[in-house]
C-alpha cells in the first residue's frame, strides 16, 4: 500500500511536470500554429511511439469488442478535443492557475457517471463538487488585473477540457468493461496515431509541422518524446495506485497536481526564467495558495 500511495504522489508530480512542458512547447517556438504542431506530435508521433509499448503490455493480445473499439476510438476523438481546449488555456495562462482549475475533472466525472452508469450522489459529494468548482472560479476571478477577461477565457476552456476529460474517461470506461485494459489501451493509441494522419493530411496542420522539424527537430521532438514518456509512467503508477489502494484515496492524491505545479512554477521562475515564467507577485501567490487548500478539501469530501 505505501508504494501505491508513493506512485500516486509521483503520478501528480510527473504530471505536474508535463503540464510545464506543454507550456513551454506551446510558448518557446516562433509559430502562430504551435497548438496544431504540438497536436500532430501528440497524436501521430505518441501514437507511433507508444502503441507498441501497449502492444508488448498486452502481450500482443489485442483482441477487442466491436463495442469497446468503437467506445475507445470515440474516446481518442474526445481527448484530442479536450487537448485542445486545453492547450488553449494553458498557452497564455499561468501554469498552476491551470492546473488548479483542472480540479473540476473529478466534478464532471461524477456528475456522468451519475448520467450514464446510474450512481448516485450523496449530499457531500455534492457539496465537494461546489468547494472546487468555487475554488476554479476563485482563481480566474480578478478585478485588478487588466488581464481578468483572459482568466475567464482559461476558466471557459479548461471548464470544456474537463469536460470532455471526463466524457473520454466514461468512453475509455465502457470499453474495458467489455475487453482487456491493455488492448483497449493499444486501440486507443490506434485511434490517435489514425487522427495525427488526417491532421497529417490537411495543409494548415502539415506545413507548421515542416517548418518546426526542420527549424528546431532535434529539440522538439526530443521534448515532445520525454513528455510521452513521462506521461506515460504517471499513467501505469496511476493504474497501479487505482487497482492496490482504494479509488477515493488515489483520487486525492491526484489532488496534488495543483501543488506540485504551483511548487514547480515557482522553482523554475527563480531558477530558470527563460523556460518557466510565472506570475510570483505576494497577492497572486497566496491567492492560489488558497485555492489549492480549498480544493483539496472540496476534492477530500467529494471522494469520502
Amino acid at each position: 500500500m505505501t508504494i501505491a500511495i508513493i506512485f500516486g504522489i509521483l503520478a501528480s508530480l510527473f504530471w505536474a511536470i508535463t503540464n510545464h512542458i506543454d507550456k513551454y512547447l506551446l510558448t518557446s517556438f516562433e509559430s502562430k500554429s504551435n497548438i496544431k504542431v504540438l497536436l500532430i506530435f501528440s497524436t501521430f508521433i505518441a501514437g507511433i511511439i507508444i502503441s507498441p509499448i501497449w502492444l508488448i503490455l498486452s502481450r500482443f493480445n489485442v483482441g477487442i469488442s466491436s463495442i469497446s473499439l468503437i467506445s475507445v476510438l470515440m474516446a481518442s476523438c474526445v481527448y484530442i478535443i479536450a487537448t485542445i481546449f486545453y492547450y488553449k488555456a494553458i498557452e497564455k495562462n499561468d501554469t498552476s492557475m491551470i492546473v488548479i482549475m483542472f480540479q473540476m475533472l473529478p466534478v464532471f466525472s461524477y456528475f456522468l457517471a451519475l448520467l450514464f452508469f446510474k450512481e448516485t450522489l450523496t449530499i457531500k459529494q455534492i457539496i465537494g463538487s461546489l468547494i472546487i468548482l468555487v475554488s476554479s472560479i476563485m482563481i480566474s476571478v480578478d478585478f485588478n488585473e487588466k488581464s481578468h477577461n483572459q482568466k475567464y477565457k482559461a476558466l471557459l476552456f479548461i471548464t470544456l477540457a474537463c469536460l470532455c476529460y471526463a466524457s473520454y474517461y466514461i468512453l475509455f470506461d465502457i470499453g474495458i468493461r467489455n475487453s482487456s485494459y491493455y488492448a483497449c489501451a493499444f486501440w486507443h493509441q490506434i485511434g490517435f496515431l489514425l487522427i495525427g494522419i488526417i491532421l497529417l493530411c490537411i495543409k494548415s496542420f502539415r506545413e507548421p509541422f515542416i517548418k518546426i522539424i526542420k527549424d528546431n527537430g532535434k529539440k522538439y521532438f526530443a521534448l515532445n518524446a520525454s513528455n510521452e514518456a513521462i506521461n506515460l509512467m504517471a499513467s501505469l503508477m496511476v493504474n497501479f495506485a487505482n487497482v492496490t489502494i482504494p479509488l477515493a484515496l488515489a483520487n486525492i492524491l491526484s489532488g496534488f497536481q495543483g501543488t506540485f505545479a504551483f511548487i514547480i512554477g515557482v522553482i523554475g521562475t527563480m531558477l530558470f526564467p527563460k523556460y518557466i515564467q510565472e506570475n510570483l507577485s505576494k497577492r497572486v501567490v497566496i491567492k492560489k495558495i488558497l485555492c489549492i487548500i480549498i480544493g483539496i478539501i472540496g476534492l477530500i469530501i467529494l471522494v469520502y
